[in-house]
């Protein structure tokens, strides 16, 4: 119900109201409901916001063998040093959008900020492709690295999450997957994790926030959590509602950033308050007057840069010890 939401116009700063202007003038007019032509438009919108992305010393893809089929990756090199620490980057669009291609601005910032190689993964998209898939070639992508870490000048015990939105989500599931597999993930250092959905059902963010402004209705939120799981019952499996899984051991510390005008920022509040209760390293940081998905819009939105730049000293606060 839009007349229960907080007026957001009168909360964002400047920038973020650019932003809202600029893409209302470079959406097509006629929006289509089929998602593979919703997929082409938000890779061509997302050009604009991706140009003068920081130049780095290598950037390659390569396709790796995956348990459903080959998997797309992009290694992103920000120096030519012998060892590096690794980065895994899980981009965000609702489970049913994206790729290194939408997000290789911020993915080429983190990169160049944290001095690591960051590898973005093309985890097969839902609703082709359902839970658990995207998770399991996310662990399948770290158990390559660690075997080929001679090969990539990476740290194989040097390896941290860095996700956006569902990709966040994604992060910390495939944490949860590996640990509960592996029992030891101790080469895992960090988990930077942008506006994630981690869970909640219901909140107050959600029911004052959310709408057409930034596809995060309750009826949007729900036909993403219908397109990636395969049934109700999913909804509550630890690997997707990461508030209901074991959080008292085996998480390495965690940074959340959160939009203030984003609907789902409460959970990761609910997440921050279940790993401090478990002397789990977590930091929390809040971004006035921004929306869902800010990081994107670098080019004219100064908090996304700041934003980046906060989860990279974490991460290499957290890293090099």
């Amino acid at each position: 119900m839009l007349h229960n939401k907080i007026d957001i116009y009168s909360h964002m700063t400047d920038e973020m109201k650019k932003v809202l202007q600029i893409q209302e003038t470079n959406s097509k007019k006629e929006s289509s409901s089929d998602l593979l032509d919703i997929r082409e438009e938000y890779e061509e919108e997302r050009k604009f916001w991706n140009e003068d992305a920081p130049e780095l010393f290598k950037v390659f893809d390569k396709t790796i063998s995956g348990p459903y089929g080959d998997i797309s990756l992009r290694f992103y090199y920000p120096n030519n040093q012998d060892i590096n620490n690794c980065v895994v980057f899980i981009h965000g669009g609702g489970f049913i959008l994206g790729s290194s291609n939408t997000h290789d601005k911020t993915i080429r910032n983190f990169a160049k900020h944290s001095s690591s190689v960051t590898v973005s993964i093309d985890y097969k998209l839902s609703p082709e492709h359902k839970f658990p898939v995207a998770i399991k070639e996310s662990a399948t992508l770290v158990k390559y690295l660690r075997q080929n870490a001679t090969k990539y000048k990476i740290n194989k015990n040097s390896i941290s999450f860095v996700g956006d939105s569902a990709g966040a989500n994604l992060c910390l599931g495939t944490t949860l997957f590996l640990r509960d597999e592996l029992e030891d993930i101790s080469f895992i250092k960090s988990l930077i994790l942008y506006y994630g959905l981690f869970g909640l059902k219901d909140s107050p963010s959600r029911r004052v926030l959310g709408g057409p402004w930034d596809g995060l209705s309750k009826e949007d939120l729900k036909y993403y959590e219908t397109s990636y799981l395969n049934n109700e019952e999913e909804s509550n499996h630890p690997y997707y509602d990461c508030l209901n899984a074991d959080l008292s051991y085996g998480i390495p510390p965690v940074y959340l950033a959160v939009a203030e005008l984003d609907p789902l920022k409460d959970d990761s509040f609910a997440l921050e308050k279940i790993l401090k209760k478990h002397n789990i390293t977590c930091e929390l940081e809040e971004f006035k007057g921004m929306l869902h998905s800010f990081l994107h819009y670098s080019r004219i939105v100064p908090q996304a840069e700041q934003a980046i730049i906060a989860g990279s000293d974490f991460f290499k606060k957290h890293t090099n010890k």
